[in-house]
């Protein structure tokens, strides 16, 4: 999947007065280890059996009969199969429990034990810390396909990164990608965090006001994960430099974890009142179908990389933020926003795992989420749309066109990242 360079763009607003603060999210910090909480085992559909080596075993089975052999070569057995009977699989979430990114990965989890060869166990867990999660996979994970890495986005920006070594992530076994990237500004309670006007503004309405008007908060309160703030990376920078282009009155905060449950969450407890993500236009009309109709949520802009389309309730209230930039701004947009979302809730194996396993694997996880349609339904109840397959190679092929890209925009890239930090966040500069 290759985005178009006039399609690049997430955006958070941001005003003339910012203030940054740091406030602990969630329960414990996260261990060394993936598997940092308690493993939820997806309900196996076989008892897993014991296996005597440590990675999956070949299966020998007998070649299909032909009409009229000529030869012992055409009466060969097929290549044996990979079959991971007696194993357990672990699928790692890089998120918190409750959000969207393990929500639909619980799901997914549930059902694919039937689907993989010897139908081994299928564990979930989690591991937030997206960082480390990344570089355990990449450097300490076992490549026999019991670790499979479920992930929000591919995080492309840490192949460039020095903490988690420089290493990138077309080095890893794609497997595949169940859903539209495309982002929404979200804000929750419009009206009465906001201001009545903000019922039927959109977000380039808001370009020069130092307020909103009126409501709680009188400007949009947004936040991010310490760790992308820190390390600059690409995708909040672009949002940073879409809100101070455009001039909008906001103030972000940092904390440990942003995920979908963290959000609603500072929603509920009015710390924050806006978020800019990919799924929650199409899940809210699953999970709260009274917001948008009562106006208590808006979308105040589509925010790349695609096209933000209607959800089960409705058009999208509001045009996509690039409309309202100019070329130059939009160039600097697109270097920073569109190589690392290319595809949303990616599944990966560790670099050094065989062709034959990544294929076995990606074929397992294609055929449930594509003909299975009792998961399918129960994927769309949680995530708001049916699981939309991007298959192993085209992963890989996007994976390594848009790693190619970032590295183009790295000048752009560490330019803003110095202007940006130095002005709003100079706490992490140089960091």
């Amino acid at each position: 999947m290759k985005i178009q360079p006039s399609k690049w763009l997430t955006g958070v607003a941001l005003g003339a007065t910012m203030m940054m603060a740091l406030v602990a999210c969630g329960g414990d910090d996260p261990t060394p280890a993936p598997a940092a909480s308690a493993p939820a085992a997806a309900a196996p559909t076989a008892t897993p059996k014991p296996a005597p080596t440590a990675t999956p075993r070949p299966v020998e089975r007998k070649p299909a009969a032909t009409a009229t052999p000529t030869s012992s070569e055409a009466a060969a057995p097929a290549a044996p199969a990979i079959s991971f009977e007696g194993k357990t699989i672990r699928i790692v979430a890089n998120s918190s429990p409750g959000g969207g990114t393990d929500t639909q990965g619980r799901v997914m989890a549930a059902f694919m034990s039937k689907y993989i060869p010897g139908n081994p166990r299928v564990v979930f867990t989690n591991q937030p810390n997206k960082p480390l999660e990344y570089l355990y996979a990449a450097t300490e994970a076992p490549t026999d396909g019991t670790y499979v890495s479920w992930n929000s986005t591919p995080q492309l920006a840490f192949g460039f990164e020095e903490d988690t070594k420089y290493i990138k992530r077309s080095t890893f076994q794609a497997l595949g990608s169940t859903i539209d990237p495309t982002r929404s500004w979200m804000t929750y309670d419009p009206t009465g965090n906001l201001g009545a006007d903000a019922a039927t503004k959109c977000l380039a309405d808001f370009s020069g006001m130092s307020s909103t008007g009126g409501g709680e908060h009188g400007q949009f309160l947004l936040a991010d994960e310490i760790s992308d703030i820190s390390e600059g990376n690409p995708t909040f920078l672009a949002s940073v430099y879409a809100s101070e282009q455009l001039d909008i009155p906001f103030k972000y905060f940092a904390f440990d974890t942003v995920d979908t449950n963290a959000v609603k969450t500072m929603w509920a407890r009015g710390d924050i009142n806006s978020t800019v993500r990919s799924s929650l236009w199409y899940r809210f009309p699953v999970e709260h179908p009274d917001w948008i109709p009562s106006g208590l949520m808006r979308s105040y802009a589509g925010m790349g990389p695609g096209t933000l389309r209607a959800n089960a309730q409705t058009e999208p209230h509001c045009p996509d933020v690039r409309d309202a930039l100019n070329d130059a701004q939009d160039n600097v947009f697109n270097s920073m926003m569109g190589p690392t979302n290319y595809a949303s809730k990616s599944l990966w194996l560790p670099p050094g795992t065989s062709d034959e396993i990544a294929d076995a694997m990606s074929a397992a996880f294609e055929k449930a989420l594509t003909t299975d349609k009792d998961l399918i339904s129960k994927y769309a109840g949680v995530a708001g749309e049916e699981p939309g397959w991007m298959d192993r190679k085209a992963l890989g092929d996007a994976t390594k066109e848009n790693e190619a890209l970032l590295q183009g925009s790295a000048a752009i890239i560490e330019e803003q990242k110095n202007r940006l930090l130095s002005k709003f966040f100079p706490q992490y500069l140089g960091g």
